[in-house]
C-alpha cells in the first residue's frame, strides 16, 4: 500500500489558477492533477548513482564469481539486489531503497542466470509458492514414510 504524506507547497497564484482549471479540464481534482504531473515529470529523472559508486557497483558485476559474491561486493559498496517478479533492482542497503533496475546499468537477469549457472537464489521458491505455503525445498519430490 502506498503511503501518503501531507506537504505544503506556497504557490503564486496564477499558478494555482492554471492548476485548478487544467483539473477542471481533466475531470479530477487538483491534488490529483499535482500528483500525476509530479509523477510524469520525475519517471525519467537520471539515475541518482554517482559516477564513482557506478564504477564501484560495475566492478562488483565483472568480478563476481556467483550471486552471493556479487551480493556481498555490492553491501560493501551500500547496495544489495532485490527480485521483484522477473526483474531485478538494485537498492541501497541496510535502508533497501529502490534505486534502478539492473537493466539501466547494462545488466539482465538472464544473463546473469547464465553467467552464474544458476538462478538468483529464492527466485525458484517465489515462483513455486514455496514460501508462502510453507513448504521447504528441501522435503520436494520426497514421499512422507519410513528411511531406508
Amino acid at each position: 500500500m502506498t503511503q501518503h504524506r501531507l506537504v505544503t507547497l506556497r504557490l503564486p497564484v496564477d499558478l494555482i489558477a492554471k492548476i485548478e482549471s487544467a483539473a477542471r479540464l481533466h475531470e479530477e481534482t487538483p491534488a490529483e492533477l499535482i500528483r500525476r504531473a509530479l509523477s510524469e515529470a520525475l519517471q525519467d529523472v537520471p539515475s541518482v548513482v554517482q559516477k564513482s559508486q557506478m564504477a564501484v557497483i560495475s566492478a562488483a558485476f565483472e568480478n563476481a564469481q556467483g550471486w552471493l559474491d556479487l551480493q556481498a561486493k555490492l553491501r560493501k559498496s551500500g547496495f544489495v539486489l532485490r527480485l521483484d517478479g522477473e526483474r531485478l533492482g538494485l537498492h541501497e542497503w541496510p535502508s533497501d531503497h529502490f534505486v534502478l533496475w539492473i537493466e539501466e546499468i547494462g545488466q539482465s537477469l538472464a544473463e546473469l542466470m547464465l553467467q552464474f549457472r544458476a538462478p538468483f537464489p529464492g527466485a525458484l521458491s517465489r515462483k513455486a509458492g514455496l514460501v508462502a505455503s510453507g513448504v521447504s525445498q528441501s522435503s520436494l519430490g520426497r514421499r512422507p514414510g519410513r528411511a531406508a
